[in-house]
């Protein structure tokens, strides 16, 4: 059976949008969003979860979102067509509290256009209030080696370090 990718992704973006439209704190919301946006061109998407409930409002198995995701290029895949291999370290803006996150990270262009088009936003969503730890920039710059890198502004050191 031949999967249509592009009609999957639609779906998916058809119920992020209503499910943003119905509950906005599903993005951009550290410590309670599915995915953040951490600058103009990347959304940290934790792993599994949002792709869980992605299936879920879309009807689509989980593995089929990510396989869409991945085979559509809203998934970045660093050297080796890989998804990043190891735990994040982030945090909050202004606080001192670092959290570990598996995660994954989306091109913004996929859950912009999502909250856009089906999700009654104005505009595409603003930078998120999380930050990656700043020792990680070096094996973060490696594995973006093949697109566009993640921008200066997505990392700091959490305050009182």
């Amino acid at each position: 059976m031949l999967v249509d990718y592009a009609e999957t992704l639609t779906r998916l973006e058809r119920a992020l949008g209503r499910s943003y439209a119905e509950t906005p704190s599903i993005l951009n919301v550290p410590g309670a969003s599915a995915a953040l946006k951490l600058d103009p061109f990347y959304y940290l998407a934790l792993r599994p979860v949002f792709f869980e409930l992605l299936g879920k409002w879309a009807a689509v198995p989980p593995s089929r979102v990510e396989e869409t995701f991945a085979r559509t290029g809203n998934l970045v895949l660093g050297p080796g067509k890989t998804r990043y291999p190891r735990p994040l370290t982030a945090f909050e803006e202004g606080t001192g509290t670092r959290l570990q996150l598996t995660a994954d990270f989306v091109p913004a262009a996929c859950i912009d256009r999502a909250v856009v088009m089906y999700g009654g936003s104005p505009g595409p969503l603003p930078v998120a209030g999380l930050r990656l730890a700043a020792d990680q920039r070096e094996a973060l710059a490696a594995f973006f080696a093949e697109t566009t890198p993640l921008a200066a502004l997505c990392f700091g050191e959490p305050a009182g370090t």
